[in-house]
Order: C-alpha cells, then structure tokens, then sequence
C-alpha cells in the first residue's frame, strides 16, 4: 500500500504556500470575526453559534489544507484518467441532488447536511465542478497529444461534462457559476496546440470576446434599457441597475451594495479595528460570504485589501510563469486553469461589491465562508504544486 504523505513534496512552490496560508488565516480571522454579526438577535449575541461557526471554519480549513497536501504528493495524470468518470459521475448525481433541497438566494445550489454538533454543513458541488473540468481538459490533452484525432474526438468528454452541468446548474438558477465554469473551460481550450482543435478554438475566442464586450454594453443605460425589454426575471435586470447606480432604490435592492460602499468608505487607510465592524451588525445580510471583503476593508483598511490583492496577484503570477516554463501542455492547462479559477471569482467578486459590475454571487476565495469554495481550491492549488515540484525535480536532475 502505499504511504500517504502529509508534508508537500519536495520542490514545490514556497511562495505559493506561503500565500494560501496567508488568505486563509485572513479568512478565517474575517469568518470569526462576521460571525458575530450574523448571529446577533435583540441587542445580543449567541455565543454558542458564534463559537460553532469558528469551530466549523477551522474544521473546514483541516480538511482543506490537508486536501491541498494530499493532492500535491499524490495527484498524475495517469491517476486523474482512471478516476474521471466515476468522480465526473458523482459530482453530477450531487449537482442534481441540490434540485431537491430549499433554495438559498433564490439558487438551489446546496446539498445540506447536518451533522450533530456541529449543526448544519452546506456542499456546493459546482465548486467541485470548477476543479473538475480543469482537470477533464488536461487529461484529455494528455491522452491525444501525440495522436491524430478529429475534433469530435478529443472534446466529446470535456464538452460531454460541461453540458449536463450546465443544464443542472441552470435549472439551480445558478447563473454565476454556470458564467465561471464556462469562462475557465473556454480559456483551458485555447490552451492546447492540437491541429483539430483550432476552429474549436476560434469559436471558443469569438465568445470570449464577444461576452466581455456585451458585459460591458449590458452595464450602461442602453444595455439596461434592451435588458427591460426581454423576457427576464426582474431580480436579474435590477441587478444590473443597482451596479449602475444603487441609490434608485436605496431602501430595497441596492441598500446592501450602499452599505458596503459604506464599509468601505469607513475603512479608510487602516479599518476600525478587528471586530468592531459596524456593517456586518445585520447591515450586510450576507457579510461571511459575498460582502466579506466589505467587511475586511472596513475593519482593517485598505492595507487589508492590499494583504488579498498581493496574495492573490502572487498566486496567478506564479502560476502562469510556470505556465510559460512548462513543456507540457496538459501541465500548462492545469496552471493556467487554476490562475483563472482564482482570477475570475476574484473580480466576480469584487467588481460585485463595489458596484464596478453587478453582483453574481460568487464568493472571495479563501476569504468568504464557505467549505466547498475552500476545498475546491485548495484541491486546485495542490494539483498545481504537484505538477510544479514534478518539473522542478526533472530540471534540475533529481
């Protein structure tokens, strides 16, 4: 049998680690200190929920931190194609399990659970999907690049995938991680350099671009104006007023992202201290989650601000200098699609909580609560590690 290991392999990216310990005891610190807020009922606070929500947290970056280490010592390609199916199979039977529990926000993209003592444990498998085709489309790179095969051939099980979690997570009224998982695929097939690939390829660039540029039109008022005349739910059109311009209804729809311009107006150079947040007093209904960062500006300032943003602009440019140094296109996948995974809900979310582009839901990895958020990327980032400590040894002959 072989013997699990519990330290990171040898070369692997110290900075890189370095980095997620920083945006995790950040988040941790922040999910503490939130927690306060969300249980706080007539004037007082519920010690015992608060006290389950640190341990919960802390439960949750054990098992991820762990995941990270488990996947960097022990994680190939090779293994990664043995397991696709059965692991693609699983995490779908949960993304259609979600159908059948309350929906939360108007989604239905949980799987609860409750587990004695520790209370209620929510699983958001889209997560896990966002991991998954990362990993789906660079196996199956390694599996055809040195054979000729047509289009169809190569993509019929990444496209095979994507296309029954897109359904699934469409009818969970998903509509941010649907836009994240598309964006990271779309992205990961513009990587590799097969032949058959390329109008693929183009059809994949022209929507990217042409995403972006309606994203853009869709902000100003004219977009807004094209908007109120489709056949849309209200929710998401008002979404896209509020990030306009919040204040025309500063009691109803765009009273959370006022207060969190707020928050961050309070925040200043240095924060009010941790702990003595005032929008997370039931000001910023989901404080733990979508306006984390609000939070986190507000008690500790920008330089709270400049801690996330450093860690994470270390992240992806690590990422994607091992990108560049990689021979392999697979490796290059893996890399590329971590640093976009990171890239993409970090401006999802911050552009949401400031008002730059409506707000999607989507949480601060790292930072914002949230188990399967935490694993997820931490499975990533361990993936990562083991293809970087792998071609560190090869070049330097060990």
């Amino acid at each position: 049998m072989r013997k699990i290991k519990f330290n990171m392999p040898k070369k692997y990216d110290r900075l890189i680690h370095a980095s997620v310990i920083v945006l995790i005891v950040l988040g941790t610190l922040m999910v503490a200190s939130t927690s306060v807020g969300e249980t706080i009922s007539g004037g007082t606070t519920n010690n015992t929920i608060v006290i389950r929500t640190i341990v919960k947290q802390v439960l949750f970056v054990l098992v991820s931190y762990f995941a990270m280490v488990f996947f960097a010592n022990h994680f190939t390609m090779e293994r990664a194609m043995k397991w696709i199916r059965p692991i693609g199979f699983l995490i779908v039977v949960m993304l259609i399990a979600c159908l059948f529990f309350d929906a939360a926000g108007g989604a239905k993209s949980w799987i609860r659970l409750s587990i004695p003592g520790l209370g209620q444990i929510t699983l958001q498998p889209s997560e896990f999907m966002k991991v998954f085709m990362i990993v789906v489309m660079a196996c199956i790179i390694e599996r055809v690049r040195r054979r000729k095969l047509d289009c169809w051939s190569i993509v019929k099980i990444p496209l095979s995938f994507y296309m029954i979690a897109a359904i699934v997570i469409f009818l969970q009224n998903d509509t941010g991680s649907l836009i994240v998982i598309s964006l990271i695929c779309a992205v990961c097939l513009l990587i590799p350099s097969h032949p058959s690939l390329k109008k693929f390829q183009k059809v994949a660039g022209g929507i990217l671009i042409f995403g972006s540029l309606a994203v853009v039109f869709l902000a100003s008022d004219a977009g807004i104006a094209l908007l109120e005349k489709l056949p849309l739910e209200s929710y998401m059109i008002n979404r896209f007023k509020m990030a306009a311009n919040p204040w025309l209804d500063e009691y109803g729809d765009g009273l959370q992202l006022i207060n969190s311009l707020y928050a961050f107006a309070t925040g200043g150079w240095s924060g009010v201290g941790f702990g003595q947040s005032i929008q997370k007093m039931q000001y910023l209904p989901a404080a733990m989650t979508d306006y984390i960062l609000a939070i986190t500006v507000e008690e500790f300032g920008i330089t709270g601000f400049l801690v996330v943003l450093g860690g994470y602009s270390i992240l992806i440019y690590r990422l994607f200098k091992y990108a560049l140094m990689s021979k392999r296109e697979d490796y290059k996948i893996l890399y590329i699609g971590t640093a976009m995974y990171l890239f993409i809900h970090f401006v999802f979310n911050v552009g949401g909580v400031t008002g730059l582009i409506p707000l999607t839901g989507i949480p601060l990895l790292f930072i914002s609560s949230g188990a399967s958020s935490l694993f997820s990327i931490c499975s990533a980032i361990g993936i990562a590690q083991g293809a970087i400590a792998r071609e560190n040894r090869e070049r330097e002959g060990l």
